[in-house]
């Protein structure tokens, strides 16, 4: 391990945004506290400045390394991690659409990234967008970074925290479809949630004890079983028992009520019952400044809050608030680890 923190950055699908927002980004880093590690191939990144309009971001410390320990602290090092990268040529095009070589370059940068962290390389990782239908294309059947990073660490279970002008979102529920979400519900996946976001909070924040509201599955929080019977069989039975052995929670709330009297507020952690009940108000009250941070990996984990908006892309038009955020909590965590 350095004397200051190396954070590893996968680069995201190559035909989306991230490659802008990360260099973006970096505009904003001092080099004294962190080494940023972009694990990309190098012709992408050399493209990317060499159409970019800021020129200030031409005139950043690039290092361009083949193996890891080529690191340089207070420059912006980038890790062509695999062979076949340097062969990679980005196609310029009217419109960016989802791929299969995008797909294969983001995963193998996510992968490298990983590997990284885990040989304690890197003190923490922050992935840049990917596209699940890239990555699809690639032949990787996984549906985002968060099972990803499960599947490579071998990881019981996690929790998606999203984190944002004081509010703490996490998801019960992630990439699964709507129709699927009551039938996973259960007593033992909230309880799993809930030991994870106890357990690993105070590596996000130096609380030890988080204040954390559960939110209901069903309109009205099922309105006494009459909307629905998940809140008065599974939710407020294991909220009494958790309660009892000191665990701060409250709930089942009404999402709705919830969110439009801002209680969220009063607490440290929301915990929604799926991915859209959180993250439509969440990416309202943030906007587009949330971080995505994973609870419970053996590694620290961030990303922006955002897709690959291929609609954009290579117009230097994005918003790297979001990066910068994840890039900032990403180092901060590590220094809470050390």
């Amino acid at each position: 391990m350095s004397l200051i923190p190396n954070i590893a950055v996968s680069i995201g699908d190559p035909y989306g945004i991230g490659p802008e927002v990360t260099v973006r980004s970096l505009l904003s880093l001092d080099l004294s506290r962190s080494t940023p590690i972009i694990i990309s191939p190098h012709s992408l990144i050399k493209d990317k400045i060499a159409d970019c309009p800021i020129e200030e971001i031409r005139q950043l410390p690039f290092k361009y390394i083949f193996h890891w320990n080529e690191l340089d602290q207070h420059h912006i090092n980038v890790f062509e991690a695999v062979e076949e990268w340097s062969q990679f040529s980005f196609v310029h095009q009217k419109q960016y659409t989802p791929s299969s070589a995008g797909g294969k370059v983001s995963m193998e940068s996510i992968h490298t990234a990983i590997q990284l962290c885990l040989e304690s390389v890197c003190d923490a990782m922050v992935t840049a967008p990917i596209s699940k239908e890239s990555i699809a294309k690639a032949g990787y059947r996984v549906p985002g970074h968060t099972e990803y990073l499960m599947q490579i660490t071998k990881s019981r279970d996690v929790v998606m925290m999203l984190s944002g002008k004081g509010l703490n979102l996490c998801l019960l529920s992630t990439h699964i479809p709507i129709s699927e979400v009551a039938k996973n519900i259960s007593k033992t996946l909230i309880e799993s949630k809930i030991e994870i976001i106890t357990r690993h909070f105070n590596t996000f924040e130096h609380i030890k004890h988080p204040k954390i509201a559960i939110l209901g599955l069903n309109p009205h929080a099922g309105d006494g079983g009459i909307l629905g019977t998940e809140e008065e069989l599974i939710y407020k039975p294991l909220i009494d028992s958790l309660t009892k052995k000191s665990i701060r929670v409250e709930g089942p709330y009404p999402a709705d009520a919830f969110f439009g009297r801002r209680l969220f507020e009063n607490f440290d952690v929301v915990l929604a019952s799926y991915h859209d009940q959180g993250l439509a108000p969440f990416k309202l009250w943030t906007m587009g400044e949330g971080v995505n941070i994973t609870l419970g990996l053996p590694i620290i984990r961030t990303s922006p809050d955002h897709g690959t908006a291929f609609d954009i892309a290579h117009t230097w038009k994005a918003n790297s608030s979001s990066m910068l955020a994840a890039y900032e909590k990403a180092l901060q965590m590590s220094q809470f680890k050390s």
